[in-house]
């Protein structure tokens, strides 16, 4: 007969449920980069949500208390950086998405076959 594993707390319960929204946030940010950007009205709504996270989320790592040791400092910073670096790759998709968009209105002004319109 095995143990029952230990219910958690309820603070760790409200920490878990935090990680898992996080989480869900994420994949809404990912998947709402996914989007066409001439749908950018369509979402206005949702990205200023997805924002709004984002800049709360800055501002949770500025207001962390002081580490108490070592680990706790490292810890920080790599949380530090892996946030960081999540919301750099989604300001990259977002600008990447608008850099597609006036490459394509370039492409509209081309000629059909290329440069062979220059050479006649």
């Amino acid at each position: 007969m095995t143990a029952a594993a230990p219910d958690p707390t309820g603070e760790q319960q409200l920490v878990d449920a935090a990680r898992v929204a996080k989480v869900a946030l994420d994949e809404v940010r990912m998947w709402r980069h996914r989007q066409p950007h001439h749908d950018a009205p369509r979402y206005a709504e949702l990205d200023a949500i997805l924002d709004r996270a984002a800049v709360g989320r800055i501002e949770v790592h500025l207001a962390q208390p002081e580490p108490r040791s070592l680990p706790e400092a490292v810890a920080a910073h790599h949380a530090l950086i892996d946030q960081r670096r999540r919301i750099i790759a989604d300001a990259h998709r977002a600008w990447d998405l608008v850099e597609v968009r006036v490459i394509r209105s370039i492409a509209r002004f081309m000629p059909a076959d290329g440069r062979k319109d220059e050479a006649a």
